[in-house]
């Protein structure tokens, strides 16, 4: 459940970061193409998502624990899309990868 919370937030975050226009953005898929063309939508789902989040995560630690938790993954996860974003370092194989063995050593 940590893992799907951390991928939620990830991608609330990421999506207010492709609707910024200071950020350096890339423009390799056709989600971040929209979400750049389409600034106030992205800036909706990123929310709805980021909502969504911290509703799993007080369900499933308490109401502090939970809210407390969501702060600390969304610190994490916004310090690292903003630092490795621009360098383009981490790429989608990369991420799913991280994805699936998050998922496996929490499950095991």
């Amino acid at each position: 459940m940590t893992t799907l919370i951390t991928l939620i937030s990830f991608l609330g975050f990421y999506a207010h970061y492709q609707a910024s226009k200071k950020a350096l953005l890339s423009r390799t898929l056709r989600v971040e193409q929209w979400m750049q063309a389409n600034r106030k939508q992205s800036r909706v789902v990123g929310l709805l998502f980021l909502l969504m989040a911290v509703v799993l995560s007080v369900f499933y630690y308490g109401f502090g624990a939970g809210v407390f938790a969501f702060f600390v993954i969304l610190m994490t996860v916004g310090s690292l899309i903003v630092l490795l974003a621009p360098l383009r370092f981490v790429g989608y194989r990369t991420l799913a990868l991280i994805l699936i063995l998050a998922l496996t050593f929490e499950y095991l």
